[in-house]
């Protein structure tokens, strides 16, 4: 059902404007021709399909932009978990001091093993608790290279070029 048909339907325009308006219609089609209006059809599909393209590459960066957040959310917990679980330091007979960022020299005690593991840069110290605090626990290399790259600030004693600048 056409357009016209519908305004019909519904009173919206009378039987006599009816036939005017497919008069009209039909006098442009004879005086346009056959390939003027399959032109303009043409035009109007590519500016559909360009339309619909534009669409798709919208809904495209948009769910890569959620895909990137949620990956980023799912890293963020996993770098959490990491820290939940490090290892609390010490006991220990050897007292391990290091710079934090605020200026002060904590220390750690640590067991000669331990000690030995920081020094030679296979164990990380990182902050447990809020930055005011100086709760620490340790964390091996790997596993602090990856939460550097999410919370570099709660690193607190690394081998040089884990934290990034």
């Amino acid at each position: 059902m056409s357009l016209r048909d519908q305004f019909k339907k519904a009173n919206l325009i009378s039987d006599k404007e009816a036939r005017r308006l497919q008069h009209e219609a039909r006098v442009e089609r004879t005086e346009k021709g056959r390939e003027t209006l399959e032109q303009e059809a043409g035009t109007r599909q590519r500016e559909i399909e360009q339309l619909q393209a534009r669409e798709r590459e919208t809904a495209r960066r948009e769910q890569e932009r959620l895909d990137v957040e949620r990956k980023q959310r799912e890293e963020l917990a996993a770098v959490q978990a990491l820290l939940a679980s490090a290892k609390k330091p010490g006991p220990g007979t050897v007292r391990f001091y290091f710079e934090a960022v605020d200026g002060s020299l904590p220390w750690l005690e640590l067991s000669p093993r331990e000690a030995q593991e920081v020094r030679a840069g296979s164990l990380c110290v990182v902050r447990g608790g809020p930055a005011a605090t100086h709760t620490y626990r340790l964390l091996p290399l790997d596993a602090t290279k990856r939460l550097a790259r999410v919370m570099p600030e709660v690193v607190a004693h690394a081998p040089r070029g884990v934290v990034p600048n």
